[in-house]
């Protein structure tokens, strides 16, 4: 958390530059940014918050203060506190973003906190598509976004891309800095970054360096918590379950060794799905288990510890249904709350004890859908589920181009699987434009997705796996060009939408029809429950 602190009192700076305001809204700015310089972040915070009492639809005030509630987060060891306010600092934010999803202000900030935050928290991705709008929208409209704040965006998204195993895309990042900030200290370290990320010397370098600290920890185990906590604070979770592992095996009675190590099992298991699920499907199950396990050492160590307790509650009601901890989390949650925890401990517990209050109650629709599926009963889940349609705007896009729009309209305990590709009119596979991550890295070895598997046969899987979506409306935007760069032909084509979900094990397909020529086309299916509204809508080239 040291480490988000002094990165983001670094880019304030920085993201300070080139900004007018209106005059009373700059005073309370101005006074925040005092504050700010001389370390009294919670007198910048209480300024901040005064101005979007004032000004509530400032997307700007709301951005300072995300920015500020969230280094204050970076400055405390409490785990709650932290937690509480890094929950808050996002809760401001994306509010700040909802008032203008245009502000590079607040788009610069939230994506700054969501590169420099543990990632078990799942704000790397987002802060990484904040940052890489922000590059598109200093493409567009350079008047709009400032050339250091750009310059800033590409440096954080080095550490976003890093942090999330895209060396290759780090490396670009920071070589945008080099070309953009010559002679500068960001383009110095950019280099620095660049030659750690891929030369063996520095890998060798840094190994020495962690040897002989694990060496000094066989005179002194409590070493090998601190490095442990280095490791999840730079990002590196395996290692820092690795260390952690030597602890607890050397001392089976530390209440915090065992606490980071479920920490960083957590946090490697809301990573995503990558290549090594392909060689254990149950990897990301087994990692979660484990973090549970430890966890219920360390309060089994410390019982009436509140903020282990509000930890454990915390992650039993994040983690997947399967882990059977949800009545435990709700225990572990109302002792806090019954305790003697601060107020704003207290309120974060019972925030969590009503999503875990959610879950149990979606239990309840899911399991009228998967025991009860022809009845009038099920098809009201349906309906209950069923978000609202909203419209893509094309004009943006370079023509020729084909928008895909579609609504998952049912939720499981977990996020479904789903596919997205495109067929010639003789059903030959074109393209697959999305696949969920654990079908695109298991492949063959566990097929959820059996039409796109046949039709796909997972030739093109790596460039488009993301992460699992879930109930609501998607849209995809493709530009007609096949896995080798080239546009494919006019003529008849078909865009398929495969889901499946599990443990209620509904499944549905659903296929439009779409001919790419001259004229625009669009066409729209309403069938089924699971993808009950599918639109693709075709513009030619010069259309808008």
């Amino acid at each position: 958390m040291k480490i988000l602190t002094r990165c983001l009192v670094t880019l304030t700076i920085v993201g300070n530059a080139n900004l007018v305001w209106g005059e009373t809204l700059g005073e309370y700015i101005k006074v925040a940014q005092n504050y700010q310089n001389s370390g009294k972040l919670e007198q910048a915070t209480g300024i901040m918050e005064e101005a979007v009492k004032e000004y509530p639809d400032s997307s700007d005030a709301y951005a300072y203060l995300g920015l500020y509630v969230g280094m204050r987060a970076g400055e405390t060891d409490d785990f709650m506190e932290a937690g509480r306010l890094c929950t808050r600092s996002f809760e401001v934010l994306d509010e700040a973003v909802s008032l203008d999803s245009l502000n590079p202000l607040a788009r610069f900030y939230r994506g700054l906190m969501g590169v420099n935050v543990p990632k078990f928290l799942g704000k790397l991705k987002g802060g990484i598509e904040d940052l890489e709008f922000l590059i598109e929208m200093r493409g567009r409209s350079p008047d709009k976004v400032s050339e250091e704040r750009v310059i800033s965006a590409y440096d954080l998204l080095g550490t976003g891309y890093q942090k999330n195993g895209e060396g290759e895309k780090a490396k670009h990042a920071w070589e945008k800095v080099i070309e953009l900030a010559p002679g500068t200290k960001l383009a110095e370290d950019a280099r620095e970054n660049i030659r750690k990320l891929f030369s063996p010397e520095a890998g060798k370098s840094q190994m020495g360096k962690e040897k002989e600290t694990e060496g000094t920890a066989a005179t002194e185990p409590s070493l090998l918590v601190e490095l442990g906590k280095a490791y999840f604070d730079a990002g590196d979770y395996e290692e820092a379950e690795k260390v952690l592992k030597k602890m607890v095996d050397i001392d089976s009675s530390n209440v915090k060794a065992y606490t980071w190590l479920a920490l960083a099992l957590a946090s490697e298991a809301s990573e995503g799905y990558d290549e090594r699920i392909y060689e254990n499907t149950n990897f990301r199950t087994e990692l979660v288990f484990e973090s549970m396990e430890f966890f219920d050492k360390a309060v089994a160590l410390a019982p009436k510890d509140t903020e282990l307790r509000f930890l454990r509650g915390m992650m039993g009601v994040n983690f997947p249904f399967f882990v059977g901890k949800l009545d435990q989390a709700i225990d572990d949650l109302n002792t806090v709350v019954r305790g003697n925890a601060p107020d704003s401990t207290k309120g974060e517990a019972l925030y969590w004890l009503g999503v875990a209050y959610q879950k149990k109650a979606m239990s309840y629709w899911i399991d009228v859908v998967s025991r009860y599926s022809d009845t009038e009963a099920s098809q009201n889940v349906f309906e209950g589920m069923r978000p609202a349609v909203k419209h893509i705007d094309l004009s943006e896009y370079s023509t020729p181009v084909l928008s895909i729009d579609f609504v998952l309209g049912f939720q499981d305990e977990l996020a479904p699987q789903t596919a997205v590709w495109v067929e010639d009119r003789k059903s030959k596979f074109v393209k697959t434009i999305y696949v969920s991550g654990f079908s695109g890295y298991a492949k063959e070895k566990q097929v959820n997705l059996p039409q796109w598997a046949n039709s796909s046969k997972f030739g093109d899987v790596d460039a488009v796996t993301g992460a699992s979506i879930d109930l609501g409306e998607h849209i995809y935007v493709w530009d007609l060009r096949d896995n080798s760069g080239r546009r494919v032909k006019s003529g008849e084509y078909t865009v398929k939408v495969e889901v499946s979900y599990w443990p209620s094990m509904q499944y549905q397909i659903a296929s439009a029809p779409i001919k790419f020529g001259e004229k625009e086309e669009r066409t729209q299916v309403e069938k089924g429950n699971l993808i009950p509204y599918l639109e693709v809508k075709y513009l030619p080239e010069g259309g808008k």
